[in-house]
């Protein structure tokens, strides 16, 4: 009993110790609730900056557990830990890339017209809990965290889209977020009781494990997995849960509409990767069939995950053609960057027998770049959108002449979401065809290379619109500070273009 106990207290304290992060998080959500509630006449650069000294000791606390491989708040068993958590290296890039997209949003809600003059201690705060919740979303090893973080995450999402109430397409943003992502949350549940019903287990190693002397068969692990990836694909905004996200990306305030476009991706492929790992380990689990039979039980994740990609890129590609609005045709770009990052994951859904099948360097390569290009093009349409409200693409015409740096950064961005050397977003994407060519994905990489060519049609619009088309509106003033913020955006996209070996190198050290 005393050796129980005792077993009990270190866990929990090992499990206190390794969560710092989140704690701190936790406690900035309610710092920020709490100043905006009790103190009187709180301006928002006050909050805004609360929230970035928040958010760095958050980012201190993360730097200190980097290197650290431990599972936390779980059970001692015969072979090791289960935790609910593991803090790794994998878990701790998502987490970072996460909380750095935050703080860059910071910067731009502080700038957004529509926020100036008013409280916004709880935009702030719902920022932090969206950014707890996807931090849980990554290293989550259990199935119940992982359902817990992406609703803990969705539903300060859903909120923070309607903060403005005075904004009408705000509102129908948010009630459309909320209807799709519960929708998408009632699909994924059901998934997740069939494995647990299969397995009776909720940890992500147990399930592989008890998957051997399951009695259950392909057809039901594949019912099971198309369940399970509506969820997940709802938070990477892929088809086919990707109805949700033209609407949310043009009513949600623009610097939120910027971290989801960013942070919600990022979190959703990490939580799918993971939970992804376990079946892919050891080319996957091998069952005993009528008559004696072995056969591999795949859940059939390679079919489904290639098939959402080709999906994903195509549907977005083709949607964005016919936007005008500039947010919406951004958020059709989102769904088909979705689906070029999707080609890393189908590779790695393949198994870890062909060539670089387990290697998810590509995958961090991209978001590391789509980090740099997503953020600038969305830094660039809230300031202009802020001084002129801009949301056409043929509101930004002349924007090459009326803000001649704001235009030579959005069209960086534009260029490197086509795939355009000497930007980062070529050399990442070259990276995908790469891996998909070199794991017999060649249909993929082909399709790939089509909806690329679709997609210059709708950069290439916003960039003539830009710079050959004429408008009456005078200079735009962007002021230094967001000129700064574009800078540090910008460059990076050159660095990752033309020196990008020790970036490749760097992106190794993240897989599993």
């Amino acid at each position: 009993m005393q050796n129980s106990i005792e077993t009990a207290r270190r866990i929990v304290a090992e499990g206190m110790s390794g969560i710092i992060p989140e704690i701190l998080l936790c406690a900035l959500v309610c710092v920020l609730l709490l100043a905006d509630l009790f103190i009187r006449g709180i301006k928002p650069r006050t909050t805004a900056w609360i929230a970035v000294l928040g958010f760095v000791a958050c980012g201190a606390a993360l730097i200190a557990r980097n290197g650290v491989h431990a599972e936390v708040f779980g059970w001692q068993q015969a072979d090791g830990m289960r935790g609910m958590l593991l803090n790794d290296q994998f878990a701790w890039f998502f987490q970072v890339f996460v909380l750095a997209t935050a703080l860059v949003c910071i910067p731009m809600a502080m700038d957004h017209a529509a926020f100036r003059a008013r409280r916004m201690g709880e935009f702030y705060a719902l920022l932090a809990a969206a950014t707890l919740g996807m931090f849980l979303m990554a290293s989550a090893t259990n199935l119940l965290m992982a359902y817990l973080g992406i609703e803990f995450a969705s539903m300060a999402s859903y909120l923070a889209t309607a903060y403005d109430k005075r904004d009408r397409a705000g509102s129908e943003g948010g009630l459309k977020y909320v209807i799709y992502g519960s929708v998408a949350s009632g699909i994924m549940i059901y998934g997740l009781s069939l494995i647990y019903g299969m397995t009776g287990s909720l940890h992500y190693t147990d399930i592989a494990q008890a998957l051997h002397v399951s009695a259950a068969t392909e057809g039901q692990l594949l019912i099971a997995a198309i369940l399970i990836f509506g969820g997940f694909a709802y938070k990477m905004a892929a088809v086919p849960m990707h109805f949700w996200c033209p609407d949310v990306y043009e009513g949600a305030p623009t610097p939120f509409t910027a971290y989801l476009s960013v942070a919600s991706k990022a979190a959703g492929f990490a939580v799918f990767v993971r939970f992804l790992a376990a079946f892919t380990a050891h080319g996957g689990p091998t069952f005993t069939g009528f008559g004696g039979m072995e056969f591999e039980a795949s859940f059939g994740w390679p079919v489904i995950v290639a098939a959402a990609a080709a999906l994903s890129m195509t549907v977005g590609n083709l949607g964005a053609l016919w936007q005008t609005n500039v947010k919406r045709m951004l958020a059709y770009s989102s769904i088909a960057q979705a689906g070029y990052l999707l080609m890393a994951v189908a590779v790695y859904a393949a198994g870890h027998d062909k060539p670089n099948g387990g290697d998810l360097a590509p995958l961090v390569f991209y978001f590391i770049a789509y980090f740099f290009m997503n953020l600038g093009a969305f830094h660039v349409i809230s300031v202009v959108g802020s001084r002129t409200g801009a949301v056409t693409v043929s509101d930004f015409a002349g924007l090459g002449r009326r803000a001649p740096w704001m235009a030579f950064g959005l069209g960086v961005c534009m260029l490197s979401l086509l795939g355009m050397p000497p930007t980062g977003g070529f050399v990442g994407k070259m990276q995908l065809l790469q891996t998909a060519v070199e794991n017999n994905l060649v249909w993929l990489a082909v399709l790939a290379g089509i909806n690329t060519a679709i997609s210059a049609f709708y950069y290439f619009k916003l960039l003539k619109s830009m710079y050959l088309e004429k408008s009456a509106g005078g200079v735009i003033q962007s002021g230094s500070a967001n000129l700064a913020v574009l800078a540090l955006l910008v460059a990076p996209l050159f660095v990752l273009g033309l020196a990008f070996s020790p970036i490749a190198e760097f992106s190794r050290g993240f897989g599993f």
